[in-house]
């Protein structure tokens, strides 16, 4: 079954359906949420509550072949209001617990939670996460919905609700400001 016939499926009540939907984005919308809020828990968050606003919203879906760009669009609010979330917190300052006699000092806490299934790849791949961390959430943005999830300009114009133009200067500036992150010239977004 294709995506077409998967999303009908579960429009018309078949949760198993939905779920191969599930499997079949999952990896897809987690790099990308990773690569926008630069968190694995936020990320995993983010993909679990586009998925149950999705399952919640499928019957209005107007065209099933849009489905991806649909899905994507609901992850890209999740994060937005994630980033906006986080943006309100106050830090309240590191604290350090002192040490009893005889001890290391114990390690400050920064407030963030542990990363519980932190990314493990080879060290190019990780000089690209870390390069994509060190970018604005705009350009994170476009450069996942483009490469992570493999959508097109149009699509990800659909999905950030902008001019496709804008989409292919917002890819290159991107795509300059990576390459600077990592030391190498800037490759140029073919246009689609």
């Amino acid at each position: 079954m294709d995506d077409l016939q998967l999303v009908e499926a579960a429009r018309r009540g078949n949760d198993r359906a939905f779920a191969v939907l599930v499997r079949l984005h999952e990896r897809a919308l987690y790099c990308t949420a990773f690569s926008i809020l630069g968190s694995s828990w936020d990320a995993s968050d983010a993909v679990q509550d586009a998925f149950l606003e999705a399952y919640a919203r499928i019957d209005t879906l107007r065209d099933a072949s849009r489905f991806k760009p649909w899905l994507v669009r609901i992850l890209v609010n999740g994060c937005y209001d994630a980033l906006g979330r986080r943006r309100r917190l106050v830090p309240v300052g590191e604290t350090v617990e002192p040490p009893a006699t005889g001890e290391r000092p114990a390690r400050a806490s920064t407030g963030q939670p542990e990363e519980a299934h932190a990314f493990i790849g080879t060290e190019a791949q990780l000089d690209l996460f870390r390069a994509l961390r060190a970018l604005d959430e705009g350009d994170r943005m476009v450069l996942a919905l483009r490469y992570f999830l493999d959508l097109k300009v149009g699509d990800v114009a659909t999905a950030l609700d902008i001019p496709a133009g804008t989409v292919k200067s917002r890819i290159n500036r991107a795509l300059g400001r990576l390459a600077q992150g990592l030391g190498r010239h800037a490759p140029l977004e073919v246009a689609q």
